[in-house]
């Protein structure tokens, strides 16, 4: 409970963007000038995170640069409330916390005012993009999100590049989130800038439908964020660029070595893991105005190859008048579409553009009746008014502002109660996320420091499945030498990273490229939340193997 000496703390830190003082509010405030001017304040106070901010009435006003507790009658309190409450209503606010407190001058009012949210977007559709270093992946999502084409030096990735490392090298280092959106006519809504919350803010408010993209780091040096991308994020396509030129090169350096024209290993491994998620997915033939026309058919037909190697159909895309039939299809899982494409010429990105507007939504994900299930992918203990919050990617069911759940196991194996105090999708707050949907939830009423990465969030009723211990079916994929029992690699599921050790290998000795075995694998570390059917990748520094988990054993 809130004391006079609490009030008087808060004064010592005086007026700022997330707190307002009034001696009174009075039906004179809800005239033209003074509705506008206060209504103005309340929604720059809940603009941006945390979302809200405490107004208290009762307070004098001296000069602006000192406060004190005047405190008003009871009667005058009442009126102040009615007034406070019409105009959080023009200001898309909610009054969420009320307090009276009585002080030697009288009542003063405290209220947390919280930015009122908006309701879900009604079509979400993501896409996982991967690619080897320099393909131009921040390029195409630059131009795709900005409707503005690459100067050839770089300006369309440039909002994407945040890291230091980044900015120095020019390249990705981490997972990046970014969106575009279309309106209910169908036309495509692009952000003059990204980085800013007002455009985001018009771009959600205006879309029916939002297309967001991940793009992760193609550098070997980060292949386990490349791979917890594609795992984690649970998109609904994927999108794997091959740069035309450097892979025209590198198809014809492996052919004078092997005397076999293939992609380059990275580029084979990007297909591989997208293929094994079982969602359907694109290729992208990028920097073609760079590219010579027979290192461009050379690159078409050996991805072409490639992909029917898989047991995919490549279907490369040349016109509008070939979209329809690949959007009937393409959620049956054959089909994979090329389309040849440079960032500097926004027309032909309009291909692009055209597929991501028509693809079915939440083609590979369960249904929202389900229950409720999504895996933690980031984590954040120090924003100010949170308690913790954490990101990821909704994988099933939906979730409620306000709704409890239960997170983890924690290494004891078990789950902790908490509630979710408000959600955020690129940093707009809403109230409902589905699945497919990301995430940024703040949970209250759980113990900030046992969150971590890796862990599930999931309905309180929910018994919470976990285990340290599984078997699995997997086919090595790359490995120097021989794999035997007590191998530890990492293992990566959905967004978990743990060292696993190798206790059993069925009907063999070891195993070695292009083996295909059942195993029986045991986290090291604690136990995580993984099930039958959960798609696995074994790496040390790039992937050696993949697999799928056919029984829990602990």
């Amino acid at each position: 409970m809130t004391s006079h000496d609490d009030i008087l703390k808060i004064l010592e830190n005086g007026e700022s963007r997330h707190a307002e003082f009034k001696r009174r509010l009075t039906k004179a405030d809800l005239k033209k000038e003074k509705r506008e001017k206060l209504v103005t304040r309340i929604k720059y106070m809940t603009y941006d995170n945390p979302f809200e901010g405490l107004f208290l009435i009762g307070i004098e006003d001296i000069a602006g640069k000192e406060w004190e507790v005047r405190g008003i009658s009871e009667s005058a309190l009442k009126t102040s409330e009615h007034v406070l409450l019409e105009l959080c209503e023009e200001a898309a606010a909610e009054i969420v916390e009320e307090e009276r407190v009585e002080t030697p001058k009288g009542l003063v009012g405290i209220y947390l005012l919280k930015r009122l949210a908006a309701p879900e977007i009604k079509e979400t559709c993501s896409v996982n993009v991967a690619g080897r270093v320099n393909s131009g992946k921040s390029s195409l999502i630059g131009a795709l999100v900005t409707g503005r084409p690459d100067d050839g030096k770089g300006s369309a990735r440039s909002f994407l590049l945040t890291h230091p490392q980044e900015i120095t090298r020019g390249q990705t280092a981490d997972i990046h989130l970014s969106f575009m959106g279309f309106d209910s006519e169908g036309q495509s809504l692009h952000l003059e800038n990204p980085l800013s919350k007002e455009e985001s803010a018009r771009v959600l408010d205006q879309s029916e439908r939002i297309v967001t993209f991940f793009d992760a780091p193609g550098h070997k040096e980060y292949s386990k964020t490349m791979i917890r991308s594609i795992l984690g994020a649970d998109a609904q396509y994927g999108l794997v660029l091959v740069p035309g030129p450097e892979e025209a090169y590198l198809i014809r350096q492996e052919e004078e070595n092997t005397g076999i024209p293939r992609l380059d290993d990275i580029t084979r491994e990007h297909l591989i893991l997208m293929s094994s998620q079982e969602a359907p997915f694109f290729i992208v033939i990028s920097k073609i105005d760079k590219t010579k026309p027979d290192d461009l058919d050379l690159v078409v037909n050996v991805v072409r190859n490639s992909l029917k190697d898989i047991g995919k159909i490549p279907v490369t895309v040349k016109s509008s008048d070939e979209i329809p039939p690949i959007i009937r299809e393409i959620n049956h899982g054959v089909i994979v579409p090329i389309l040849p494409i440079s960032s500097l010429d926004f027309e032909s990105l309009g291909l692009m553009i055209e597929l991501l507007k028509s693809v079915p939504t939440n083609s590979r994900h369960s249904s929202i009746t389900d229950p409720t299930s999504a895996y933690v992918d980031k984590v954040y203990r120090g924003i100010k008014g949170t308690n913790v919050v954490v990101t990821g990617t909704v994988k099933a069911g939906v979730f409620k502002q306000g709704q409890n759940v239960k997170i983890g196991p924690d290494r004891n194996n078990l789950f902790h109660e908490g509630r979710l105090f408000s959600i955020e999708m690129f940093k707009n707050r809403i109230s409902t996320v589905r699945a497919g949907d990301l995430f940024g939830f703040d949970i209250k009423e759980v113990d900030k420091h046992s969150v971590r990465r890796g862990q599930v969030i999931i309905d309180p009723e929910d018994d919470g499945q976990s285990s340290r211990e599984f078997e699995a079916n997997i086919v090595v994929t790359r490995h120097p030498t021989k794999i035997s029992v007590g191998y530890s690699p990492v293992l990566q599921a959905h967004t978990i990273q743990q060292t696993v050790v190798l206790r059993k290998i069925y009907d063999a000795e070891f195993l070695s490229v292009g083996d295909f075995a059942r195993v029986k694998l045991r986290f090291i570390v604690s136990p995580e939340a993984v099930g039958v059917g959960d798609k696995i990748v074994l790496r040390e520094a790039n992937t050696r193997a993949i697999g799928t988990i056919v029984e829990i054993l602990s």
